[in-house]
């Protein structure tokens, strides 16, 4: 697999451009790419440990074949090119970036606006943000969260909520305080696939496996916390996707979560491994593509 760094050539070449608003972020940062005024809206979330623009490949199709305007976001301060600091990522204020990028894209194009949660824990942040209410058409997403349980963390919950005050205490001290993570290894299936896109993804972003400290403890908080959001029942017409060889979720985990769902709701299966949304993105595509259209 090849991954070609993302110059001002390349930019040009694929239709993007940079547009920079003000939320809790003094810059908060909008990838976008513009089909027409007329055209419905997509707002994609990936995960937030990274830059959006190294993994842009995943949803690029949505303008360039499927002709939404697409607004994929650095919404995490001090992640790729959203301004602020590491310690400036609370659950808060993410949402405060988040309700600057939706009221961009309804006053700057229209209130057809649909939320797409991608490359994996950007559909558990995705999730989170649909419970403060926020209004689309539609959502979809890759990763999901169950509260309270967090095998896809790849540790127990109790011990998850155990920790989150002694990562409050590190943050304080020392916000800048990271850690390599080691994803699980991947067996069986196109496991070789999917350890070599992780082995690429290094040639865009070297710090791809360093985890902020501050980092893990939002997302413990979102997985765990008293407060999170994720307790708040999804209510917009929801598309989950179900990948049958992932190395973080099971394929219960994501029946037990659909299950869970009393909106109206689709759950796509895909026979392939968690890092397929990269490597073979049109299944992914396509039918995201049909679910924006019929709402």
């Amino acid at each position: 697999m090849k991954i070609r760094p993302l110059s001002e050539e390349v930019m040009k070449e694929i239709g993007w451009r940079d547009i920079y608003i003000s939320g809790y972020s003094q810059k908060v940062h909008i990838f976008h790419y513009r089909t027409g005024a007329n055209c419905k809206n997509i707002i994609v979330l990936h995960t937030p440990v990274t830059a959006v623009k190294n993994c842009y490949e995943c949803f690029e199709q949505l303008g360039r074949i499927y002709s939404f305007n697409v607004f994929a976001v650095d919404y995490v301060p001090g992640e790729g090119e959203c301004s602020g600091e590491a310690q400036d990522f609370t659950l808060l204020n993410m949402v405060a970036n988040l309700d600057a990028v939706y009221e961009y894209v309804r006053g700057s194009y229209s209130e057809d606006i649909h939320l797409l949660g991608y490359t994996g824990a950007g559909g558990i942040m995705a999730q989170y943000y649909l419970g403060t209410g926020c209004k689309f058409k539609s959502f979809a997403q890759f990763a999901c969260g169950i509260y309270g349980d967090t095998t896809p963390l790849g540790v127990p919950a109790a011990f998850a909520r155990s920790v989150m005050g002694i990562l409050r205490f590190l943050v304080k001290i020392k916000p800048t305080l990271s850690m390599t993570f080691t994803p699980p290894a991947a067996k069986g299936y196109h496991a070789e696939l999917d350890n070599e896109f992780y082995e690429t993804i290094l040639v865009r972003d070297p710090n791809f496996f360093t985890l902020k400290i501050n980092s893990f403890l939002r997302i413990l908080e979102c997985m765990v916390g008293k407060e999170s959001l994720l307790k708040v029942p999804v209510s917009c017409p929801t598309l989950v996707f179900k990948t049958l060889h992932d190395r973080y979720f099971s394929a219960n985990y994501f029946d037990r979560y659909y299950n869970t769902l009393i909106c109206e709701k689709k759950l796509v299966e895909i026979d392939d491994i968690h890092n397929s949304y990269f490597i073979t993105p049109e299944p992914f595509m396509k039918e995201i593509a049909a679910w924006v259209n019929c709402h």
